[in-house]
């Protein structure tokens, strides 16, 4: 997506502002390696910290979980697929020999808005096939009880996606939305099967995030063509499960199909350690970051986020 290039004061805010709130994660220790602002599309400020620039790829962790939203989206638009179907269905050869009702029950909603029949993340409990996994793994609960962050359903939607379009779901994005709207990264990690691994894989460019960011912010149309299904999108960026029993604050505000809620009432792209997409539909604005911090300093997001809000939020 080629933005257009505004100052500070052009999109409302001011140079003082981005000074203060750049202080602000300096004083937290937050290792930041990236931070964009857009307003209204255009492109209002971007910083890069060494050895990044806005040409280098970065690893965005579970941020790839709304990419591979979207994808299913996109078979949903062309009726290959139905949130109501079972997911069982598609996977007969992963099948174990006695299939826990519980599994056999859950829908592909389920796995969208991590309400699956799973506490978390079968492939690191099973030795072997990761989709194989999520079917195989005893389940904890009734699929559609409660949220619980489950990375191996998002592998499963990926393999999903997969085998209905005849291709990775990489190609298949890039294909009908990706290329589109120039989204540069060619680059995601595949596990041992060589399905992508569309739970934390991803990698492209801060600009390549925020181009998909912005196309979701617009309704997923680009240049008046609708690349991405309007209901479908309205309702995968809305809050479907509670997410209030959650101990992060910033994860407190609902799921969507494979996005987060916001304090804004927006919605928010969220990969491990502070890879940020931050929407604001009403102020028109999006926050991206990118980080160092990883899986030993995951709970420091909370100090981009108390950063955001106390300096630039209410200046927006």
């Amino acid at each position: 997506m080629d933005f257009k290039e505004i100052s500070l004061e052009e999109a409302g805010l001011s140079n003082k502002i981005a000074e203060e709130f750049l202080l602000e994660l300096e004083k937290s220790g937050a290792g930041m390696d990236s931070v964009l602002f857009l307003r209204n599309g255009d492109l209002c400020f971007e910083k890069y910290w060494e050895p990044y620039n806005k040409n280098k790829n970065h690893r965005m962790y579970s941020v790839g979980k709304s990419f591979t939203a979207i994808a299913i989206g996109l078979l949903v638009g062309d009726k290959k697929l139905r949130l109501e179907d079972k997911v069982c269905d598609y996977f007969p050869d992963k099948m174990p020999e006695k299939v826990h009702p519980f599994i056999s029950a859950m829908q592909v909603r389920h796995l969208l808005t991590m309400s699956t029949a799973h506490k978390s993340t079968t492939y690191k409990k099973y030795q072997g096939d990761w989709v194989e996994s999520f079917f195989h793994v005893e389940p904890d609960y009734a699929p559609g009880t409660i949220f619980s962050y489950d990375t191996s359903a998002t592998h499963v939607l990926c393999a999903l996606v997969g085998r209905l379009a005849g291709k990775d779901m990489f190609q298949f994005l890039r294909e009908r939305v990706l290329d589109e709207i120039g989204f540069t990264s060619r680059e995601w990690l595949r596990d041992d099967a060589g399905v992508i691994r569309g739970g934390d894989g991803l990698y492209c460019t801060s600009r390549d995030l925020a181009a998909v960011a912005q196309l979701c912010m617009d309704g997923g149309i680009y240049h008046g063509k609708q690349l991405i299904p309007a209901d479908y999108l309205k309702d995968m960026l809305r809050v479907q499960v509670s997410t209030a029993h959650k101990e992060a604050y910033d994860e407190q505000f609902g799921y969507g199909y494979q996005v987060w809620g916001n304090r804004g009432g927006g919605f928010s792209f969220f990969g491990l350690g502070g890879q940020l997409a931050v929407c604001f539909l009403d102020k028109k604005f999006i926050l991206i970051t990118t980080t160092n911090m990883a899986e030993e300093r995951a709970k420091d997001i909370k100090y981009i986020y108390e950063s955001f809000y106390n300096v630039v939020y209410p200046n927006l």
